[in-house]
C-alpha cells in the first residue's frame, strides 16, 4: 500500500462565467468560433503530496482556491486539468446540509449520509447510538432536517462522517457556525481520529486551530499554492498576503530613543536566532540578533515562575520604513498561543527608518504563567491599511526556545491554570 494517502499533480480549474444568461445559448451556436464568456482561474497548476497520517491545514483568503481544491480532492468536481489521486476512503464535510435532503428526519439522513459514505445497512445500525449521542440531538432526531438550526445540522453531519471511520477526512469551515462546547468535543474527536491514523485536511479561518491540529500547512493565495510547509510560518505568511498597499499611520509619535552601538556587542554574543525554526518576511527591516536573560541577569531559557525576562532584540532597516514595530508571540508545549503583544500594544512607538538604521529594543516580560517549557518567536514589521492589527510582516523567527519556567518549592502556587489574570478577593 502506497504511504501516499493524496497526490495533487498541476491541478488547474476554469471557470467559464457568462454576463448575460442568454450569453450561454450564443456559446452553444457559435461553437468555439467565439467566445462569450471571460475565463476565471481558480486553481494554477498546484501540486503536492500528502502522506497517511498527516494533519495538513488549509488556508488563505477568501477567492484563495481552497473550496475549489478540496472538491477537486474530495471527487465532487473535476479539474481543468491536472490530476488528483486519493488513496482510502474519504469523509468531507464541505458544505452545510451538503448530502442532506431537508424532506427527510435526521435518521433518514443518517442513513442516507451512510449509504453515500459506502456504509452498509448493518454498519450503519451498528453506529446509529454512537452517532445520535455524539450529535446531541436526539430528541430532534425523527424531526425532518430543514426544522434544524445551523447548529443542529453540523452536529448531526459531523457525527455522520466522523464515525463512518475514514481514512482521510475533509473539513472545510462547517464547523465554525457549532458553539464552543461541540468544537471542542469536534476537535478532541479528530486528535483520536490523528491518533488512530486518519489523514486530515483541515481549512479554517481560526490560525490558534490551524496550529495546534496540524502538523503541516497549505497557504493557497488567488489560485496558487503560496507556501507549503510548518504551520507557524504560514500563518505569520497568511497575515501578511494582503499588506502590500500604501501604509497609513495608526500610532501617535512618540519616539523610542535608540540604544549605543555598546549594548549591540553583548546580544551578538549571546544570539539565540541560530536556533529557530524557520524565518521569513519581506525584508525590509531584519533582527540582526537577539539574547534572552532571567531576572538575575543570567543569559539562558531557565526562569522562575513570576520571575521577569528580558529579551533584547538588534534590529536593522534596509529601506525605508514607516512606524516600525516589533514584538513576541508565547505558545505552551501544545502550540497553544499563550500571549502576543509588542510596540503597538502597549503603546510604544518608533521612529521611521531608512536603509543602514540599526535599533536596540528590550521587550520585559513577567512568566505568570504554569510551570511548563514554552516556545517563542520574534518579529518586526509596519502598520497594515487594512487592519490595525495586522501588519506588513518584514521578518519573524519562529520556534525559539524552549523557556524553561519552573517553581523552586512546593509551597502554595500563586495560581493555577494556564495564566495569572488580575485577581481581587475581600470579604464583605
Amino acid at each position: 500500500m502506497s504511504d501516499v494517502a493524496i497526490r495533487a499533480n498541476n491541478l488547474s480549474k476554469v471557470y467559464h462565467v457568462y454576463e448575460r444568461p442568454r450569453d450561454r445559448l450564443m456559446q452553444m451556436v457559435a461553437g468555439w468560433r467565439r467566445n462569450y464568456f471571460t475565463e476565471f482561474s481558480a486553481l494554477h497548476n498546484v501540486s503536492f503530496e500528502i502522506m497517511r497520517g498527516e494533519a495538513v491545514g488549509i488556508i488563505g483568503r477568501n477567492g484563495g482556491g481552497k473550496s475549489t481544491l478540496l472538491q477537486i480532492i474530495a471527487g465532487t468536481l473535476y479539474p481543468s486539468s491536472g490530476t488528483a489521486e486519493v488513496h482510502g476512503r474519504i469523509a468531507a464535510l464541505l458544505e452545510l446540509g451538503s448530502g442532506f435532503n431537508p424532506e427527510f428526519s435526521g435518521k433518514e439522513n443518517v442513513y442516507l449520509n451512510g449509504k453515500i459514505l459506502g456504509l452498509s445497512r448493518q454498519e450503519i445500525d451498528d453506529r446509529f447510538n454512537d452517532i445520535v449521542d455524539f450529535s446531541e440531538i436526539a430528541e430532534f432526531i425523527d424531526r425532518p432536517v430543514k426544522t434544524y438550526s445551523s447548529g443542529m445540522f453540523v452536529r448531526l453531519a459531523f457525527s455522520v462522517q466522523v464515525f463512518s471511520q475514514p481514512e482521510i477526512l475533509i473539513v472545510d469551515e462547517a464547523l465554525s457556525v457549532g458553539d464552543v462546547f461541540f468544537q471542542q468535543k469536534c476537535f478532541n474527536h479528530i486528535r483520536e481520529l490523528q491518533a488512530r491514523g486518519t489523514t486530515l485536511l483541515f481549512v479554517s479561518h481560526d490560525m490558534v486551530a490551524v496550529r495546534n491540529i496540524c502538523t503541516r500547512a497549505l497557504l493557497m493565495n488567488h489560485g496558487h499554492l503560496e507556501f507549503d510547509g510548518v504551520p507557524e510560518e504560514a500563518v505569520s505568511r497568511y497575515y501578511a498576503l494582503s499588506n502590500k498597499n500604501e501604509l497609513i499611520s495608526r500610532m501617535q509619535d512618540v519616539a523610542v530613543p535608540v540604544f549605543n552601538e555598546e549594548g549591540f556587542a553583548e546580544v551578538i554574543d549571546h544570539d539565540i536566532l541560530g536556533s529557530a525554526r524557520s524565518s521569513h518576511g519581506e525584508g525590509k527591516l531584519r533582527i540582526v540578533a537577539a539574547s534572552i536573560s532571567n531576572g538575575q541577569g543570567q543569559y539562558g531559557y531557565d526562569v522562575l515562575l513570576m520571575e521577569e525576562i528580558k529579551i533584547r532584540m538588534i534590529i536593522q532597516a534596509f529601506d525605508v520604513v514607516k512606524k516600525p514595530a516589533a514584538g513576541i508571540h508565547l505558545y505552551d508545549r501544545m502550540n497553544n498561543l499563550i500571549f502576543a503583544a509588542g510596540t503597538r500594544q502597549v503603546g510604544v512607538v518608533l521612529a521611521d527608518m531608512v536603509a543602514g538604521d540599526k535599533i536596540l529594543l528590550e521587550i520585559s516580560l513577567v512568566m505568570q504563567v504554569q510551570p511548563g517549557e514554552y516556545t517563542f518567536s520574534l518579529g518586526c514589521s509596519e502598520p497594515s491599511p487594512e487592519h490595525a492589527n495586522m501588519g506588513i510582516n518584514h521578518d519573524r523567527y519562529e520556534g525559539l526556545g524552549p523557556i524553561n519556567v519552573f517553581i523552586k518549592d512546593a509551597g502554595v502556587m500563586p495560581f493555577y491554570g494556564i495564566a495569572q489574570l488580575p485577581i481581587v478577593i475581600k470579604q464583605l
